[in-house]
């Protein structure tokens, strides 16, 4: 069956959701449609529609797997392992093209949340609460849509359009903006880049104002909204609203880093004080074989391997080499990298991290650097480095040098966090993608930093085009 926009709008109208909220989402035919209204008619319903949506990040196809992967692979911080399984070949040797299945099924995914997201939006400021807390409660539910729409579109953005200073005035193709529900089909076109971050802007705007929860394990909060604000403001070069909102997170005293001696707990232990949003994986959600764990951990694929030159950027006494663990890899590599940011591995799926807050620190550090706050840049760059190494001398660098110091932390501090690519794109920077037996140089721009619309797409939609290069 063809997937495309037109398909995911037109089929994807019920949520479903067992007791533990993280069930698998129900996917239906056409002909099953209910109608928008009555997809949400209470409460209970809203919240079934946004536990759907959740359990849509879960997936392989999303921050389950490939949503971390990709990025990493397709730069210089992961490099399949000789022996593999054949996941992301074409993204480690930089050879993807329109038919391939997992920028098919990133594309499907995001659109997923976007659409159903819309859903719950619409249904839900429809409903007429009863009492002050229950418009309280719709108002949180209807906020974390907004939130996660934003999500999705803003990663959807970056995967499949060149970045926001691409072009001057960012008006370069984007990817279709989804904010109505339609009974009948579509064909969207693509919006301009600048069109999609001015919807996400839109999105988190709307989600502050309706969001109430400063703290909700699991879900979006306040807070985890604000740190998507920082993001997405740093990605816009909007540096001063990215210093506003990273500043509400740090400083509202709700988040505090992991100390030196506890960093191993920040992968082990679920919303632990560094967390500001993670995607909840039960026992009920474990994806087996296709989960991060079993994908990274040498008791399962170990298919992809931390590159030496990573490796190598790390202090000896850095406590961050923790999630890096030397050894062989039977039948392959005699010296492997293996990554343990995700601890439970092959046995069980580690919640995976969203936003933590020492990337809200480097987000706010980059910023100060490009708007000449040397001083305030080199501070909050000292927060992440003096837990790493404790007593490090703080950053003498300034101008342009001190935003490269800057970039270089992040490089080390989010590794396998899926950020490597999209930094080295947003920054004009070339791209060394390292194999295992050989490094390809990729010089900016290119074609090739973006993923192609996939070609279900464009057969089933007349009114999209293909990104240059495929």
């Amino acid at each position: 069956m063809i997937r495309n926009i037109k398909h995911i709008i037109a089929s994807l109208l019920i949520f479903a959701c067992i007791a533990s909220c993280s069930s698998d989402f129900l996917d239906i035919d056409p002909e099953q449609n209910v109608a928008a209204e009555n997809v949400v008619t209470d409460v209970n319903t809203l919240q079934t529609a946004l536990n759907g949506v959740y359990s849509k990040l879960q997936n392989s196809d999303y921050y389950g797997r490939s949503m971390y992967v990709i990025p990493e692979l397709m730069a210089d911080n992961l490099a399949l392992s000789i022996r593999n399984t054949g996941r992301y070949i074409d993204y480690d040797g930089f050879v993807v093209n329109e038919e391939d299945s997992y920028a098919n099924d990133l594309w499907n995914a995001l659109y997923e949340v976007v659409v159903n997201a819309t859903r719950a939006i619409e249904g839900g400021e429809k409903l007429e609460a009863r009492s002050a807390d229950q418009q309280a409660q719709i108002d949180q539910l209807v906020g974390e849509a907004y939130a996660l729409r934003a999500l999705a579109h803003f990663d959807l953005v970056r995967l499949f359009a060149q970045p926001y200073n691409f072009t001057t005035d960012a008006g370069h193709e984007g990817i279709p903006v989804i904010n109505h529900s339609s009974e009948n089909e579509v064909s969207p076109a693509r919006n301009t880049v600048k069109e999609v971050y001015i919807q996400v802007n839109e999105d988190i705007s709307a989600a502050i104002s309706r969001i109430s929860e400063d703290k909700k394990d699991g879900r979006f909060s306040s807070y985890a909204v604000k740190a998507l604000a920082a993001r997405v403001y740093l990605y816009q070069e909007d540096y001063a609203n990215a210093i506003a909102y990273s500043s509400e997170v740090i400083d509202s005293g709700e988040f505090s880093l992991v100390g030196n001696a506890g960093y191993t707990d920040l992968w082990a232990e679920e919303y632990n004080s560094e967390s500001i949003f993670e995607i909840v994986n039960t026992i009920a959600d474990n994806a087996g074989t296709n989960g991060l764990g079993h994908f990274f951990d040498p008791e399962g694929y170990a298919d992809a391997l931390a590159t030496e030159e990573l490796f190598a950027l790390y202090e000896s006494n850095d406590i961050r080499l923790s999630a890096i663990t030397e050894g062989s890899k039977t039948g392959a590599e005699d010296e492997a990298l293996f990554v343990y940011k995700f601890p439970k591995g092959t046995i069980h799926d580690d919640n995976i991290r969203i936003f933590r807050l020492a990337e809200q620190y480097l987000i706010r550090a980059e910023a100060y650097a490009r708007t000449g706050k040397d001083a305030q840049a080199q501070a909050d760059l000292l927060a992440v480095t003096d837990r790493a190494t404790p007593g490090a001398a703080p950053a003498g660098e300034s101008g342009q040098a001190l935003v490269d110091r800057i970039l270089l932390e992040r490089r080390k501090e989010l590794a396998f966090e899926g950020h490597r690519l999209f930094d080295l794109n947003r920054n004009k920077k070339d791209v060394r993608m390292i194999q295992s037996d050989h490094v390809i140089e990729a010089t900016y721009p290119n074609d090739k930093f973006i993923l192609p619309i996939p070609l279900n797409e464009l057969n089933a939609n007349p009114n999209i085009t293909q990104n240059p290069g495929y």
